[in-house]
């Protein structure tokens, strides 16, 4: 009809914003950020913690914490962020400046000790997660910043890029979904070993639990550390290192184990699909160890357990036989002539070259060799002033083959592991031993999802130590969301004794026991709001919300309303 007037439509990305935004709120994050941080007198505007929400909601979806994209991606969800916080929101409450002030807020240790403190209180709580085994680990994060002579950012061993300035993040984080529990920032050159002892009394503050088991890698086996959990009433688990225990301690231990005729106890793991395996096969022995503090003699009972993987044995053979073949062709080459081909005139010359293999290729003593040195004559007759003569040249051959007992002996070492605990049989078994240590990688998962493509940490642009350090612990606080969605998910799955399909939409008959909350938080886009104006009325609608999605918003225990609540479904 001439002088109606056309309809307005606004569209905006919905994603899977409304249900980062109410785990959050399930969390009570919200809430718990700004009771902890008060921020400035000349703060206006959002409140601390709904701009940390937003942003941690902006960090999720799109894998990136940089300050400088938020105000743009805020401003294109102005009017779905508004109507979920139930007041206007604005692109200029996310400038730099004010998600930098957040930051340093967040490096207050004080304040974040608190905050982490209860945060984790609530999680276990709601969510149920609580264990009595905690991992702790270590590992650094590259950053194109300045180093200077005391600040977080150092050059130090790494096995990401040594060649530029780090810091060093300790973790700790709760079996067996990792989630973080404490989380400590300090700088890249800091050794290992020390970090143990600090990290293990701030988790004891953190849960207040006297009785847990840590389990570290084998810098973690210092005298210091296993000293100080004892007197502190704490159990330890971790392998005992080459220096602590060497390689012929061990092979001493076995040969003893096996001439009292001792049974060795099998190590069964089952595996998600319901398939069980026997992994590996383990003894232990008892020992009594002592040390000295603050003048005072302390002994302790200690279990070493002796475990041999299989699969690590099966490994580790086929890299001996590797370099037992590449030894012998390095070796057999010796006696070669010909164009750029080395002589070796001398026997010290050749035994010099052949050891220097044997050791490169770590097989001293498994390969037997003979050096053999030739002397051949050749006469020169006379030729102008020049008289005849006899000229003598020394040749050296090698032969090469397997020492056949020492090679026996070594195959028989291989896979072997020595882990020791101060935790009693009755509460941890040699089985339960070895499977603890072996589910590591859980904290090795979560570093993956810090630095990787989930979170992005890495590399570092930030220069100021103190945004790097609130920085890092801002970023535990998604990782702690993914812990629970996918805690949530594996728990609704296994209650319903049904896997969850259709997430991969070029193979959707492909079946997940334990999705991943990326991948669920990857499905959920394409999810839009669509708001149309004619005149003084409105209609909005929810695009693109499917079966599969409100299947899985039935498995995380959420309702449907998170996404009703910004308009009607539309049937797609």
């Amino acid at each position: 009809m001439y002088g109606m007037s056309q309809p307005q439509i606004q569209i905006e990305e919905l994603d899977s914003l409304p249900i980062i935004l109410s785990l959050l709120k399930k969390m009570d994050i919200l809430r718990l950020i700004d009771t902890i941080f008060i921020p400035h007198k000349n703060w206006s505007g959002l409140s601390v913690g709904e701009t940390v929400a937003i942003w941690l909601s902006y960090i999720i979806a799109h894998h990136d914490h940089r300050m400088c994209s938020l105000e743009d991606w805020v401003e294109k969800r102005q009017q779905i962020l508004s109507d979920f916080f139930c007041h206007p929101i604005s692109p200029k409450h996310f400038t730099d400046d004010r998600l930098a002030r957040i930051l340093d807020y967040f490096s207050n240790s004080e304040r974040w000790n608190e905050f982490e403190c209860q945060l984790n209180a609530t999680i276990i709580r709601v969510y149920g997660v609580f264990s009595d085994l905690v991992r702790i680990d270590m590992t650094t994060a590259n950053s194109d910043g300045i180093v200077t002579e005391s600040g977080l950012l150092q050059f130090g061993h790494s096995k990401d890029d040594p060649t530029t300035p780090q810091i060093k993040i300790a973790l700790s984080v709760l079996d067996p979904l990792g989630l973080p529990l404490t989380v400590s920032i300090l700088p890249g050159n800091t050794a290992d070993d020390p970090l143990y002892i600090p990290v293990m009394d701030s988790v004891i503050k953190n849960t207040n639990n006297q009785r847990l088991l840590f389990v570290g890698d084998c810098k973690m086996c210092a005298l210091g550390t296993r000293l100080h959990a004892f007197l502190h009433q704490m159990d330890y688990l971790c392998p005992l290192s080459e220096v602590a225990h060497p390689t012929s301690e061990i092979i001493e231990a076995v040969h003893s184990f096996e001439s009292s005729n001792g049974i060795m106890t099998p190590i069964k793991r089952e595996y998600y699909t319901g398939d069980e395996a026997i992994i590996a096969e383990a003894f232990e022995k008892k020992v009594m160890r002592s040390a000295h503090k603050d003048g005072m003699h302390h002994s302790w009972e200690e279990r070493i357990i002796y475990a041999k993987s299989f699969a690590h044995a099966e490994k580790q053979k086929a890299k001996l036989d590797s370099n037992l073949e590449k030894s012998l062709d390095e070796i057999f080459s010796m006696n070669e002539r010909g164009r750029g081909k080395p002589v070796y005139r001398s026997r010290s010359e050749a035994e010099d070259k052949i050891q220097s293999v044997l050791k490169s290729n770590s097989i001293l003593g498994v390969i037997s060799y003979e050096i053999r040195e030739e002397l051949t004559k050749k006469t020169i007759r006379a030729y102008g002033n020049r008289p005849k003569r006899t000229e003598k040249k020394i040749s050296v051959k090698v032969s090469a083959n397997v020492n056949q007992e020492a090679y026996d002996a070594a195959i028989e070492i291989l896979g072997w592991r020595a882990y020791i605990t101060n935790r009693s049989e009755d509460l941890l078994s040699i089985e339960a031993v070895v499977l603890a240590y072996r589910d590591q990688y859980v904290v090795e998962h979560a570093f993956h999802r810090l630095k990787g493509k989930c979170l992005s940490l890495t590399p570092i642009h930030i220069q100021k130590d103190e945004r790097i350090d609130g920085l890092v612990k801002l970023l535990t606080i998604p990782l702690r969301i993914l812990v629970v969605i996918d805690k949530t998910l594996q728990d609704s799955i296994a209650q319903r004794g049904e896997n969850l399909s259709g997430l991969f939409r070029y193979n959707p008959k492909k079946e997940l026991v334990k999705p991943k909350a990326e991948r669920i938080i990857e499905y959920f886009k394409g999810v839009f709001v669509s708001k149309v104006a004619m005149g003084n009325q409105y209609f909005t609608s929810i695009i693109g919300l499917e079966e599969k999605h409100m299947e899985i918003l039935g498995l995380l225990n959420l309702s449907v309303d998170i996404f009703t609540a910004f308009g009607v479904i539309q049937d797609t």
